[in-house]
């Protein structure tokens, strides 16, 4: 299984049962040793050492039948190697990601227009199964009193739900959509919704990394979309205006009723764009910003919001170490945290010469009170390395004089 220890139980270090029978056939047929070895590390965590195999003539167990040899190395077959999740033992995360990679494929498909309807439905399934297996690997059960598994909805409601507001208001509005879709011809592709399903796709990847590792993520295994012409917003306004039917507008008004909708929310509810510059000619840009008004017939108007630091790096080191304390058992100090931002670069040391030289997905520098302030994001990250045992000690053994 693909699982981190910091989240998930994990098979144990020792031979299972099934396992150790299926090396001792393996080996008295003559199976070389580091070949029985590897077999048995496909997709396992913790992989075993050589030593696991040692003396297994001897073992107290009955040597597996052919058919067992052969059932177990057709399952190893299924093992996807980048992941290192299998269909057999991982079902559930594997059948999530199927579920959203069928779903991008398919939304992402030039030929298709059914996206609207298409992506709620499987997105919804994804998410079910990812959480169903966040519970099920804590020991909580995913079933009510009738025997039937929890809805999503229904473990979006508990306390536990490890998902913050604005992905939960992000996926109630992707079920009221699916819920609408269902009974209602929409005549439209419904490009206004599409933002939402952005955000609800990088907010699985971003999940599904967080409490099942890295491996499990989506970003290194669906490509970028591409187009064949160049962006004109004029011409996306007009669609996306064509595109609002009556029934569209009564959805979304249902959508914003039932996420209570405050205009507030974050980039985890609906897609956002921020637009970075590169020099480039207007023969060869995608989109074209101007100051002036020489060229007002082929102007797109942009608008812009200017966004306060203090929305995007709301933390003080203070404050970074109560949510860290409150989300772990790790005694995580100010000492530990300077640490971490030295040993990851996250912003320059003291009395540096360009003391805003930071990465900003985690840290942001205030030049008028010469301080810094940190993201949920490297939160999140501390956390992560808070609650493996292994990370934290290589953090607090890290010496910051040798970088």
């Amino acid at each position: 299984m693909g699982l981190p220890p910091a989240t998930c139980p994990m098979r144990t270090p020792a031979l299972t049962d099934r396992e150790r029978r299926l090396a001792k056939k393996l080996l008295l047929d003559g199976i070389a040793y580091q070949n029985v070895q590897q077999l048995i590390n496909t997709g396992r965590t913790p992989t075993i050492n050589p030593g696991r195999l040692a003396g297994s003539a001897n073992w107290d167990v009955e040597a597996a039948s052919d058919d067992e040899v052969s059932r177990y190395k057709y399952e190893k077959s299924l093992v996807d190697l980048k992941s290192g999740l299998s269909p057999i033992d991982d079902e559930r995360i594997f059948r999530a990601r199927e579920a959203m990679i069928s779903a991008v494929q398919i939304f992402n498909s030039p030929s298709i227009l059914f996206k609207i309807e298409i992506f709620p439905v499987l997105s919804q399934i994804a998410w079910t199964y990812l959480l169903h297996e966040y519970y099920d690997l804590k020991g909580i059960s995913i079933t009510d009193a009738n025997g039937n598994s929890l809805l999503l909805s229904q473990i979006l409601n508990r306390e536990d739900c490890p998902l913050n507001t604005d992905v939960k208001k992000n996926l109630l509005a992707v079920k009221t959509l699916r819920d609408s879709v269902e009974h209602t011809m929409l005549s439209s592709v419904g490009r206004l919704y599409w933002p939402l399903f952005q955000a609800n796709c990088l907010n699985f990847d971003q999940t599904i990394r967080k409490l099942f590792g890295e491996n499990a993520g989506l970003e290194q295994t669906l490509s970028l979309s591409l187009q064949f012409g160049k962006m004109q917003l004029n011409q996306l306004a007009h669609l996306q205006k064509y595109d609002l039917s009556p029934a569209i507008e009564a959805i979304d008004q249902q959508i914003s009723q039932a996420i209570e909708e405050t205009g507030n929310e974050g980039p985890s509810y609906k897609f956002k764009v921020n637009y970075t510059f590169e020099k480039a000619t207007k023969g060869d840009s995608h989109i074209v910003f101007t100051e002036n008004n020489k060229e007002s017939e082929k102007l797109s108007n942009i608008l812009t919001k200017k966004v306060v630091g203090d929305e995007l790096w709301p933390y003080k080191p203070t404050a970074v170490l109560q949510k860290i304390n409150e989300a772990c058992d790790a005694n995580f100090t100010s000492h530990d945290h300077q640490l971490a931002w030295k040993k990851f670069g996250v912003r320059p040391r003291n009395k540096a010469k360009k003391p805003d030289d930071c990465k900003k997905d985690f840290c942001y520098y205030h030049a008028a009170h010469r301080d810094y302030t940190y993201s949920d994001k490297w939160v999140d990250f501390l956390i992560n390395i808070a609650n493996n045992p292994d990370e934290l000690k290589a953090l607090r053994g890290f010496d910051p004089k040798q970088k």
